[in-house]
């Protein structure tokens, strides 16, 4: 802010602000000043019309002021009392004294009976002879209203006019006759002839004497604002400029003030202020430096740990049995939440979700070595209490930080639908199954790295085709509101029963708008990481190996059977033995080979079942025969070749190759279940 700039705000707006309210305040003690004399002259006034006013009552024969009215002439008595009346006006210094009595209601008319005009103190006014009659049609309401009290209420008044000449008070009593009632208003008007002389003389004396009290209390008051308050506040706002534009320094313009009062002290303020200032853009400058390289470092930090955790959904294009998705949102630039996901074989598909106690920088590092540790373990082993036992004491050794990490690991079977999990103290997953969302209980061990040689135990469920699991981190159900109120197991289960039929990334969405919508202004605490799987098709597949002797027909059924599903209808059921009964039987009888391995496997989009025979013997394909003509009779047919034909009649596919030395072939039937 420039100097003149303050000077016009600040030096001209202070004087003016208290030269309007000293004139305020001498404008307002002067109408007080001359309402107080007006009121106090005034009631000198009313109480002289009064006191006149019951002196000419007392003249009055209120039995013979009808009489007058009526029309009866002025007799002496009424030359005497006009006689006392007009004396009482002259002496008492009246424009008149008048009786009038009024017509009946509405009082639109009133008689003369006395009317004493002094023209002396006022010529506006005129005489009326006795019996006049005025009519009051062009009177106002309120005029005759208080005609009417008087008369009516026997309620006298008094009221004030002011001209340009001066003014006058009229009071107006009843007056009544012997049996005491008014017959008659008696009005008296007294000129205030000094009201013009004293008006002027407050003007020029009171009101004058006033303002000039004022205007020098306004020089004195803004000689020491100006002097006392402005000039400092002024030197103030120029050094607080310079301060600003140049860094913290002074130009020295505060020594120039003296003063004693807060504005001295606010002075030698700024000056210390000054000094901190410099000081404290130094160390500044120094920690903004430090602290653009932390963040920086934090950046790279945060993005590592993001490129570590899986991000590529669905995960594998050659797995379409497993649908997936999961997030993590830390609550720090870096958090000790992580999530992983791999195939272990084929067959084998691991999910990873874990916590690392504590938060920032030293829980994403713990959570890294955690992370990479568990991989390494489930690639080359499947069973997972074997898994987090010797992960445990991976993380054990060296932790002098004391951090440890709950974590919750499965192994899926893709072909069967079983999962192995293990938990070591992590929160208990949601598992829907059987059209139901429920908590996934088992008990849990100790977290990972809190104790060395800890033993961990392995679970076991199976999966079937539309099944999905919830696996999440404590920072979901420990959401905090601004109440203090955590977020909880039953709320989560309770949104989560709100998804059914989402896919597993607008669950994920939808459970962290609940709980965004839950905590609204609260900060994030804790790390929140979510991670879904559902199991959308399975692919059964089980392998035997058999003698090939014609006695183990019935366990090749046996073993064809377990594989169906348990509603395959028997007709089905009869052609498929068929089928497998001709071809194993052929191996069995003319293939030579000792062995017979069976591969029997169970899609279910569509239910499909696909068995391959696989032998070690001389090469043939039965598919290369000519089928038989069935029109023929028995007799006329070539003999063989009848249940091969029966078997590409019965299955929906037959297919034959020689690899490896080996014969192989499948047949592939779609079930009606």
């Amino acid at each position: 802010m420039k100097s003149h700039s303050f000077i016009h705000s600040l030096a001209l707006k202070l004087p003016i602000a208290v030269v309007f309210v000293s004139v305020a305040i001498a404008f307002v003690n002067a109408f007080i000043g001359y309402r107080e004399f007006k009121n106090l002259f005034e009631g000198q006034y009313e109480k002289q019309s009064h006191q006149l006013a019951y002196i000419a009552l007392s003249y009055l024969d209120g039995d013979k002021i009808v009489d007058y009215a009526n029309g009866a002439p002025a007799d002496e008595d009424w030359y005497v009392t006009n006689e006392m009346l007009s004396y009482l006006t002259e002496l008492g210094e009246l424009a008149f004294i008048s009786v009038v009595v009024l017509a009946p209601e509405p009082y639109n008319a009133r008689t003369y009976v006395f009317n004493t005009v002094n023209t002396q103190v006022d010529k506006r006014y005129k005489a009326y002879e006795v019996g006049h009659v005025e009519s009051l049609e062009k009177k106002s309401a309120a005029y005759k209203e208080r005609l009417a009290r008087v008369v009516e209420l026997e309620i006298g008044y008094s009221d004030y006019a002011y001209t340009k000449s001066g003014g006058h008070v009229t009071t107006a009593i009843p007056v009544k006759n012997s049996d005491g009632n008014p017959v008659a208003i008696l009005s008296v008007v007294k000129p205030m002839s000094e009201v013009l002389e004293l008006r002027e003389r407050y003007l020029h004396s009171t009101i004058v004497a006033s303002f000039v009290f004022m205007l020098l209390f306004v020089a004195i008051a803004l000689f020491a604002i100006i002097s006392r308050i402005v000039r400092p506040i002024l030197f103030i706002s120029e050094e607080t400029s310079h301060f600003a534009e140049h860094k913290g320094e002074l130009s020295g313009l505060l020594q120039k003030i003296k003063n004693k009062d807060e504005l001295g002290l606010l002075a030698r303020s700024v000056e210390k202020m000054s000094a901190d200032m410099l000081r404290y853009i130094g160390e500044l400058t120094t920690m903004t430096a430090e602290k653009e390289r932390i963040s920086a470092e934090l950046d790279v930090a945060t993005q590592i740990q993001a490129d570590m955790l899986p991000r590529i959904f669905p995960p594998y294009a050659d797995l379409p049995e497993v649908e997936l998705f999961a997030t993590m949102d830390p609550a720090k630039e870096v958090g000790g939440d992580f999530y992983d996901f791999f195939r272990v074989d084929d067959d084998h598909f691991a999910v990873v979700v874990g916590d690392v106690s504590g938060k920032g920088v030293p829980a994403s590092l713990f959570m890294v070595v955690a992370k990479t540790l568990l991989k390494n373990a489930g690639l080359h082993g499947e069973d997972m209490a074997d898994i987090f036992t010797q992960v445990n004491n991976q993380l054990c050794e060296g932790n002098d930080a004391g951090l440890f990490v709950t974590c919750w690991m499965g192994i899926l079977t893709v072909s069967t639908g079983e999962l192995r999990f293990a938990n070591a103290g992590h929160t208990m997953p949601i598992l829907y199954h059987d059209g139901a969302f429920t908590y996934l209980n088992s008990k849990p061990n100790l977290m990972l790295a809190a104790m060395q040689g800890m033993p961990y135990t392995e679970h076991t469920i199976h999966l079937e085709r539309g099944d999905r699991l919830f696996i999440y981190t404590d920072g979901v159900t420990e959401a905090t509101d601004e109440k203090n109120q955590l977020y909880g197991e039953d709320r989560l289960l309770s949104a989560i029963r709100k998804t059914d039929g989402l896919s597993c990334k607008a669950r994920l969405e939808y459970i962290r708008g609940d709980i965004d919508a839950f905590v609204r202004q609260a900060p994030q605490f804790d790390d929140i990481t979510m991670l879904e799987m559902s199991l959308k098709k399975l692919n059964l597949m089980q392998t035997k190996i058999f003698d090939a002797t014609e006695e183990n027909m019935d366990a090749v059924n046996d073993f064809i059977h377990a594989c169906l599903p348990k509603n395959c209808p028997d007709g089905l059921v009869h052609k498929i033995d068929l089928a497998v009964e001709e071809i194993y039987i052929n191996i069995a009888h003319y293939s030579g080979s000792e062995k017979a391995e069976i591969l029997c496997s169970l899609s279910d989009d569509p239910v499909q079942v696909a068995i391959t025979f696989k032998d070690s013997g001389k090469q043939f394909n039965p598919l290369a025969k000519d089928d038989p003509d069935i029109t023929l009779s028995a007799e006329e047919r070539d003999i063989g070749g009848l249940g091969i034909f029966l078997t590409k009649k019965f299955m929906d596919e037959v297919t034959y190759e020689y690899t490896d030395g080996k014969n192989i072939l499948m047949i592939k039937k779609t079930l009606t279940v």
